[in-house]
Order: C-alpha cells, then structure tokens, then sequence
C-alpha cells in the first residue's frame, strides 16, 4: 500500500488526528498524527486487515529546536509494505501515550528516548532511565542544554534491596561476569536456584555514539561505525555508507557493491564463529572456541590484505569502497571458502550434537513467532523462532538480488521452536549461506571502479531517511535527518542487540541461574551495540 493511501485510511478513520503527509525528502513517508491519538492510531495500524503493521522497526526521539518529536518506523511482515509516524510535541514537558502495548518491542526504546530527550511516555509498563542512572537530571541529547549533575545514587537501589522479600535473593550476575559477552549487568531476584526476575542493567559503556554523529561530517563518522559492533565492522560501516547514499541519491559503481557483499559476508562468518565459539564456551566446552579462532584468523587474513587491520577496519567509504581488491585476494578467498564449508559438519559432529551440549539448549527460552515479531527480534533470533525474514532476501539492496541462498530458520528439531538451540543452529547455518553467497559473487564480480564522485565538501539534501541492512546480530537500522549542513542534524541506531534485550526479563522468569547464560549467549548480544 502506497504511503498516500495510508494517509488516506487513517485520515478516514480518525479526521483530523491525521494532521498531514510528509512524503518530500522523506523515505519512508510520515503520516504526522497529533500526539494523543498515538496509541490509538497505532492500534489501528496493527490491526487493519489492510495495514497490518506487525513490525516497530525503531522509536526515535527528535529535538528540531522549536519542538520535539516521536518517529516510529512500521513494516508489515505479512504485507511487506513500510510507513513513518510522527507526532511533535512541545519543548515544555513533552508527553504522549506509550504504545508498548500495541507493539512490545516499543518499550526498551521508549526508555531510551525518555532517557536522553526527557520525553515521558504516559501508560508505559516501565518507563525508567535506561542508560544513565536512575538519579540523572536533565535531557542529554536534546540540543544546547547544558550536561547535567548526578545526585546520590546509591538511594534508589538501597531502598529497592531493603523492599525485596527475605525469602528471595538479590544477586549481580556482571557487570564484569564473562558470559555476559561484556560489561552487562543483570539483576537477578531468585527463589534457591530459580529466577523470579532478570532486569538488564546496560549503559555501562554509553559514549554517545550517535550524539558524536551529529558533531562530524559523514565521512568522518565512519571510523566510529567500526566501533558499533566491533566483530561486525565491516556490515557496520556498510549499513552506514548505504543510508548516506540512500539520503543523497549517489550511484555506486557495481564493482564496489560486490566487494561489499563479499566482505560483509566474510565478516558475517568471522562473527559467527565468535558467537559459536563464546557460547559453547559459556555451556563448559573450551575446545570449540579454539576452533573457532583458528578460522577466524584465516578471514582477518583476508581482511589485512584489503585494508590493513584485523578488527576495525574503515575499509568502505561513501560511494565505494576504499581501494579496489589487492592481487590474488579472490583466489585467497576461493582458498578459504574450500577450506572452511567442511568445517560446518565438523562442528556440528564435535558439539552442535552433543547430548551435553543439547540438553542445556533444548525447551529452554522459546520465543514464540509472535513475540519474537512484537518485541522487535531481528536476524538470527527472529528466525529461529521460524519467522523466514532477511532483508537480503525480503527487502534486498545492494547487489544481493543477483545471489541464490536459503534463509535459514528455526524448526523445533530439539525441542521447541524458538528456543536456544534453534538460534544456535541459525547461526551455523547461516555460515554454509554465506559461503554460498561469497562463492557467487567471485564468479560475477564485473570490473569496473570502486568509487563515485563525492565532493569533499559533502552536503547531502535536506531530508529524512530510514535504512535497515541485514547485520550478523540482525537489523541495524540508521534514522538520519539531513538539514543540508556538512553534519548530520539527527542520527538514530537501531541496534539489534539492545531491541533484542527487551524480552529478555520476560522469557528468564522461572529458569534457572544457570539457563540465564545460556540465553544471553543464544542471543548473541555485543555490548557496545547495546550502549552505543
């Protein structure tokens, strides 16, 4: 359905709720709607037969410096089509109805929005600080306000713990635990060895990565992409050059988008072989991780020969790529790729299969598809929970259309469906499709250029744009708002892992101690993702 079209039917419904269209510069389009009738309109954009917006791809809170503003960015899975809604608030105490309701995946985001912009959410199930402590004054990331003081902030927690009932216990499980896969700190209440509840406490290192945005010029943002998630800097600073490009209109020369592909799915491999080899790790089994190093090591070879470094790698640019493939770099890969598909069924006969390993998995954390799609999973969580969505394949961009692989997704075969073991396979699956995917770009590879003409003084038109690429730990989502200046006016992550942390409270009540591990592990979280 057409973004006017959509107008059209909210307008119908709800009069003059609807207040207007912006579809000039803007991609998606917004239906701007006043700030009461949110909620509702929000219900109605789920539930119409014709909508059916089961997917709030990211909240934003934006401060255009006379007012503030809430963007939400809708797609319909079953529908397939997308849609932007805004409602503008005033300056003075911003507020307008929380829509974790309509769409629970709203929640951990309507946090960070009240967190850094002051934007209260009224009716939330839980709005509180999320990145900052809970005793923070002020509205960080709003424009020209002032950094504030933070006040006593051992008070909250104090009269917290002496509220808590003596029968349960209050234990820190991180921030410095290692299988919190970095500085995560998870509030456990348990009974014995079970959980009554398990609050992610993040924002340990919070450097305002998207404040920084906003300090820069476009290029010089780049380098900070690496830092996103650092096992993925490759797909991160991709995403980033693909949402520039996007907002701009720049045409990049083919060749260049092969090589993007090529090295977003070598890098997709190496962060899975992380993921592989930490969580099993993390379930008491060493040796896999030394595997998992040895052939990672092989892909940060190919890495060095492209760009010189093996973890951050500022190797795209807008418009390209930084300099074309070194000699012999597509026989190496052939090389790797021959050397690494047999080593997908060894380690799955070494311990993808083991009884151990498979009973610590198994019927645990299962994620329904329905929650998995109303609390925002993406990537391999949303797909092991059998959701088939990959932007490669669904919304494909770049050159991804031109390749034939398989979306892989979660099937029950251990257990239930959506559960740890399914987002575990998901992964060492999706490793054979990116070797698919690596070897048919060699083979089509058109020569050519590997960089449009982009002016060094680089101003893109005024405008808003939402991009979202298919990221190892799922959809990395870029809002950024253009005010024809060198920097950025407004720039929003949606990180995978942070969305992802939003169900994790509801699917560890009742586990045991030990089964948190394995569902942080299962969901492949990166901290510096989450805090940004």
């Amino acid at each position: 359905m057409e973004p006017k079209e959509i107008f059209e039917k909210v307008t119908e419904k709800f009069g003059g709720k609807a207040v207007e269209l912006q579809e000039e510069g803007f991609r998606p389009a917004f239906v701007v709607v006043s700030p009461e009738s949110v909620r509702e309109i929000a219900l109605f954009l789920r539930d119409d037969p014709a909508m059916k917006f089961d997917s709030l791809m990211c909240l934003s809170g934006v401060d255009y410096k006379d007012r503030f503003a809430v963007t939400y960015h809708l797609h319909s899975l079953s529908v397939g089509h997308q849609i932007g809604v805004k409602a503008y608030l005033p300056r003075e105490a911003p507020s307008l109805p929380s829509v974790d309701m309509v769409w629970p995946a709203a929640n951990f985001q309507e946090r960070e929005a009240f967190d850094l912009y002051g934007i209260v959410f009224e009716g939330s199930w839980d709005l509180r600080r999320i990145l900052l402590p809970e005793d923070w004054e002020g509205a960080p990331a709003a424009k020209g306000l002032q950094i504030p003081r933070v006040l006593q902030r051992n008070q909250g927690m104090k009269a917290r713990a002496e509220a808590l009932p003596t029968q349960e216990m209050l234990i820190n499980m991180g921030p410095q635990h290692p299988s919190t896969h970095g500085v995560l700190r998870v509030i456990l209440r348990t009974d014995g060895e079970v959980v009554v509840n398990a609050r992610p406490d993040v924002g340990y290192l919070h450097r305002a990565l998207e404040k920084i945005g906003e300090r820069v010029t476009y290029a010089q943002y780049m380098p900070f992409t690496d830092r996103l998630d650092y096992l993925a800097a490759m797909n991160c600073n991709a995403a980033w050059a693909w949402t520039v490009e996007k907002l701009a209109g720049i045409e990049v020369p083919e060749r260049a988008e092969y090589i993007r592909v090529i090295v977003c799915e070598l890098n997709r491999i190496a962060s899975h072989l992380i993921a592989f080899g930490s969580f099993t790790a993390d379930m008491g089994a060493f040796t896999p991780f030394l595997y998992a190093i040895r052939e990672r090591e092989r892909i940060n070879d190919l890495f060095e020969d492209i760009c010189g470094n093996r973890l951050t790698y500022n190797y795209v640019r807008i418009g390209g790529v930084s300099a074309d493939l070194p000699d012999r770099f597509l026989e190496k890969t052939k090389e790797f790729l021959d050397y690494f598909a047999p080593k997908v069924p060894e380690y799955n006969n070494l311990i993808s299969y083991n009884k151990i390993f498979v009973h610590r998995l198994a019927n645990v954390a299962a994620v329904t598809p329905e929650d998995a799609v109303g609390y925002g999973l993406t990537g391999p969580n949303l797909r092991g929970s059998g959701v088939p969505f990959d932007l490669r394949k669904n919304e494909p961009y770049s050159v991804y259309p031109e390749f034939d692989f398989d979306v892989c997704v979660g099937t029950g075969e251990r257990g239930t469906l959506g559960d740890c073991f399914d987002r575990y396979m998901v992964r060492i699956n999706e490793m054979k499709e990116s070797v698919r995917i690596v070897r048919q770009a060699i083979e089509q590879i058109p020569e050519g250029p590997v960089m449009a003409k982009v002016p060094r003084m680089f101003k893109p038109p005024v405008g808003e744009v939402y991009f979202r690429a298919e990221n190892p730990r799922g959809e990395t989502g870029i809002y950024l708002i253009s005010d024809g200046t060198v920097n950025p006016y407004r720039l929003k992550i949606r990180a995978p892992s942070f969305v992802t942390m939003g169900i994790f409270e509801k699917i560890t009540k009742g586990l045991m101690i030990a089964d948190v591990v394995a569902v942080i592990g299962s969901f492949d979280i990166i901290l510096p993702e989450i805090d940004r």
